[in-house]
């Protein structure tokens, strides 16, 4: 396509070139003066570039079943929400965001060994192995308001660090017997 289009804009220029300096026709079969075949070729011209833009950034986008996206306007800063189907996303003025509404999962795994990369401790200093999952959605009437500052992975930069900040500090509390027994819960 790249070289489709490099092609057309060649043949153009050399169009105008010829036009322009010595009138002299574009190829023996056309018709028309000089002036009106490069009228067509820059027509031609302007129509691959059009299709070349549409091909590599198409203006339709959907969103799928379970999720919702958010069409965030590059100047004037407004948020649209979107439910499921097509969306027309102006390319350089509109930015999709999609996020997903179904419950998701998040298991830290780094905690899981207490001879890990990063074991919990107890309240008497032991290191701790536990194996976690935290089951999370997100709220579907705050979407739109907080799109813009929502990071592309929230499970490694919103979840992970919430709930590491909030095992370690209520892990640190209770004796290795509380843990896995009375306060297991």
């Amino acid at each position: 396509m790249k070289a489709q289009f490099t092609k057309i804009v060649q043949r153009l220029r050399e169009a105008l070139d010829g036009v322009a300096t010595t009138g002299a026709p574009l190829a023996a079969s056309s018709s028309g003066t000089p002036r009106q075949r490069a009228v067509r070729l820059i027509a031609i011209g302007g129509l691959a570039a059009a299709a070349y833009a549409l091909y590599a950034h198409p203006p339709m986008q959907s969103i799928d079943r379970g999720e919702i996206g958010v069409r965030l306007n590059q100047f004037t800063g407004e948020s649209v929400e979107v439910s499921e189907g097509a969306v027309l996303i102006v390319p350089r003025l509109h930015e999709l965001r999609r996020f997903s509404l179904r419950d998701q999962l998040y298991r830290p795994t780094d905690g899981i060994s207490a001879n890990g990369s990063a074991p919990f401790q107890s309240v008497e200093g032991l290191s701790l192995g536990v194996d976690v999952s935290v089951r999370y959605a997100l709220d579907r009437q705050q979407i739109a308001a907080i799109a813009r500052t929502l990071p592309e992975d929230l499970s490694n930069q919103v979840v992970d660090p919430l709930v590491r900040g909030v095992l370690h500090k209520t892990l640190a509390r209770y004796t290795v017997r509380e843990v896995f027994s009375s306060k297991r819960q």
